[in-house]
């Protein structure tokens, strides 16, 4: 999270837009997106709290879709299982869920779901590998902040 207060608002004006917007959340059946989310933002952490309600709000206006996606358990992990050219490029394999939703999603929705990213370099690194299979991925925070952190 960067450290800059300007930049963290930045981060909770785009989680506000997107909450109020009639844009559409993807998840996997499995639920290891909204494992991930439940672990990672909790009620115990204030700051984390809008975040939590973002999903809600979503859950509530009926604006939450899902799509299927592979699952295999690896050292106490539920790991989304991608095809070996896709893994090779998402080497952080917590990350390869919303990769492999990105790529359900024009199959089983018939559009394109984008991958937003806040403060997680990970996601700047492979972007131009990403996008050329096909992955919409964009970023919240200005190129400087990935570039140089």
């Amino acid at each position: 999270m960067p450290l800059e207060l300007d930049l963290r608002e930045r981060l909770f004006v785009w989680l506000q837009d997107f909450a109020d917007s009639s844009d559409v959340l993807l998840l996997d059946e499995e639920g290891v997106i909204q494992a991930e989310y439940d672990r990672n933002m909790t009620w115990s952490h204030p700051e984390q709290e809008f975040g939590i309600q973002a999903i809600q709000q979503k859950h509530d206006r009926s604006l939450v879709r899902y799509v299927t996606i592979e699952i295999k358990d690896g050292d106490g992990e539920r790991i989304a299982v991608l095809e070996p050219d896709h893994a090779s490029i998402v080497t952080d394999r917590e990350d390869r869920k919303w990769v492999a939703c990105a790529l359900a999603s024009p199959i089983l929705h018939g559009e394109d779901a984008p991958i937003y990213y806040g403060a997680e370099s990970d996601w700047w690194v492979i972007r131009e590998k990403l996008e050329a299979i096909g992955i919409t991925v964009r970023h919240l925070l200005p190129e400087s902040w990935y570039s140089e952190g």
